[in-house]
């Protein structure tokens, strides 16, 4: 929002579909610190706010999350407001000017204009132990000054990362020094210091750290800088204090905040390491499944990132399992480097053997801090099928179970049979009689076949002649493989004249009645046809 009265042109203005920034400010300042800003390497203690150990939510102060849909360029981390910190969200047209009537500071006055007054403070500090030579956070200052009052000293609120302790000497309460300073200069971090050309009563000055937010939809404020790096150099094992603080100036009208990225507080931290395989219980077998190994850079370092590592364990790289070169390198822009690997099949039964990645370094105070992911290499487990053959079957059975029985191999199996008829390994009757081939394939994924042998005892043979002369052998017209199963039967005379038509033939045709000679059949078994002639002998 801007001081000045402005006359609105309508029209249309696109943008990149973003979010709300969320807010909460339900964190005690302790709980601020200890579980949001700060990453590795530091041990806090003695949090103050405004002076006092307070143990309740503050107004000015909170967390923020959702960074990631709005142009602030944070996702998540802890706010400081000179108003208050459930105002920050959008749109930018909102007017955030809300008092805290906390009063002044003298630090915080020290670096604005002289003769100006400072309201509205709000102030976060803490003890800290380094356990490295440096300290360096991440953080975002905004304000809804931005752009009218870029070039009046009088109104530029004012804030500043006050660092003392040993080795340390600056013109600040305890000897402090302010390391939120403008990249490259001894300037703090200010609308007056950076700012864009929107107002032309003033120069741009270092606008390469500047974001204009005037048509923001997400966050109150009218312009903030880019991601900034708070950085300064420490003794480990020393005791240091810090002062995070934040005041309106001239006024107590337009709030302004900053925003601390959410685990960047740190003092030579390591990266983090993980190990996932394609199996995913971090576990590969020889000549199988591989994986990656994972290095992800610590939080709060944007720049270049290289990361000397060595393996450990009873596998020996390059032997066992990939060979991965050190040191290993995120580039700029990326939060990780992924390294894959390959367990190689060696045909020696050696039981689970573990290669162990290590990252290492020597702090300040001559500790040594590493951090270390291990991996299981297995024995690839030889998979084999067992199933019994021939399998025998009935015609009058609807179905049998074809069982193919798997042990060995890795992961979860699947089983494909070569004909469809099969369906979860059942035998469906009316295939021929013959070799069908099972295959099984798992994780790794390595596959193996077996042949099974069926016979279905189920072929249909027709007789050429029956005697039925009542001597109780071959009287009537029986065909194997008939029985249980669909089929229709039809017998004809040689002049053509029906002398049967039945379905579900039961083997029960005699030729009663019938003279001798020959007869002509068709008779259909499961969708097949066979014909052919009988000759009847001994009837009449």
């Amino acid at each position: 929002m801007i001081r000045n009265s402005l006359s609105i042109l309508a029209g249309v203005l696109v943008l990149p579909a973003m979010a709300q920034l969320n807010v909460n400010t339900a964190l005690t300042p302790a709980q601020l610190v200890q579980n949001v800003l700060v990453g590795g390497g530091v041990a806090i203690s003695n949090v103050t706010y405004n002076g006092v150990a307070v143990n309740t939510p503050q107004d000015g102060s909170g967390s923020f999350t959702n960074g990631n849909g709005t142009n602030l360029g944070l996702n998540a981390g802890l706010i400081l407001s000179s108003g208050l910190a459930t105002s920050i969200p959008g749109p930018a047209s909102d007017f955030g000017s809300d008092p805290l009537n906390t009063g002044s500071d003298p630090d915080l006055l020290a670096i604005t204009t002289p003769g100006n007054t400072i309201e509205d403070k709000a102030i976060l500090e803490f003890d800290f132990v380094p356990n490295g030579d440096s300290l360096k956070f991440n953080y975002v200052f905004g304000s809804e000054e931005y752009p009218s009052f870029n070039c009046s000293s009088n109104y530029n609120d004012v804030f500043g990362f006050f660092l003392s302790g040993p080795g340390i000497s600056g013109p600040y309460t305890n000897n402090a020094i302010n390391i939120a300073l403008v990249p490259g200069t001894n300037l703090p971090v200010s609308i007056a210091n950076i700012h864009g050309s929107e107002n032309s009563s003033c120069p741009p000055a270092n606008d390469a750290y500047y974001i204009s937010n005037a048509n923001g939809t997400t966050i109150s404020l009218n312009g903030f800088t880019t991601v900034l790096r708070a950085e300064a150099s420490v003794t480990c094992g020393e005791t240091y204090h810090i002062k995070l603080a934040i005041g309106d100036a001239g006024d107590d009208a337009y709030n302004s905040a900053v925003f601390l990225q959410a685990g960047s507080f740190q003092s030579n931290v390591l990266p983090t390491l993980t190990a996932s395989t394609l199996h995913g219980d971090g576990t590969a077998a020889e000549g199988c499944l591989g994986g990656n190994f994972t290095i992800y850079r610590p939080p709060g370092i944007d720049s270049t990132y290289t990361v000397e590592f060595f393996f450990t364990g009873t596998a020996t790289p390059g032997v066992d399992f990939t060979h991965i070169p050190s040191p290993a390198v995120i580039p700029a822009g990326q939060d990780s480097v992924v390294l894959p690997f390959e367990a190689f099949e060696d045909g020696i039964s050696e039981g689970i053997e573990t290669a162990i990645m290590n990252v290492f370094l020597v702090n300040a105070c001559g500790d040594t801090l590493s951090n270390a992911v291990v991996l299981a290499l297995l024995d690839y487990p030889e998979m084999e099928i067992t199933s019994p053959s021939p399998v025998l079957l009935q015609c009058d059975q609807d179905s049998v179970p074809l069982y193919a029985s798997v042990s060995g191999g890795f992961g979860a199996t699947t089983m494909v049979w070569s004909d469809s008829l099969f369906s979860d390994h059942q035998f469906v009757p009316g295939m021929e009689n013959g070799t069908y081939t099972v295959s099984v394939t798992d994780q790794c994924p390595k596959t193996v076949s077996l042949t099974v042998e069926v016979d279905a005892g189920c072929e249909v043979i027709i007789p050429n002649v029956i005697t039925p002369n009542g001597d109780g052998y071959n009287d009537k017209f029986v065909v194997e493989g008939i029985k249980g199963r669909d089929n229709h039967v039809q017998i004809w005379d040689r002049w053509g004249k029906e002398v049967l038509n039945t379905t579900n033939y039961q083997n029960n045709f005699s030729a009663k009645d019938l003279h001798d000679g020959v007869y002509f059949y068709v008779i259909r078994v499961l969708q097949q046809d066979y014909t052919g002639h009988l000759q009847v002998l001994g009837s009449k």
